[in-house]
């Protein structure tokens, strides 16, 4: 499955990294969207927005660590 590409946007294909589903998006190359969902208890979502692409990176790796 390919990531999906317009002239603004880039959503990459969602991604189980433990105990977490989660969809990346990337607007103008200048913002991340992360929607993450836990695999076990769906009703904990969470929905967050970086202006710095390490500090997403840093998002994801803290949440999936956090296990």
């Amino acid at each position: 499955m390919k990531a999906k590409v317009t002239s603004n946007m880039i959503s990459f294909v969602t991604v189980r990294r433990g105990e977490w589903i989660l969809k990346i998006s990337v607007y103008k190359t200048k913002q991340v969207l992360i929607v993450a969902q836990h695999y076990y208890n769906q009703e904990i979502v969470l929905l967050r927005c970086f202006v710095n692409q390490n500090d997403a990176a840093d998002f994801i790796e803290q949440l999936v660590n956090e296990e």
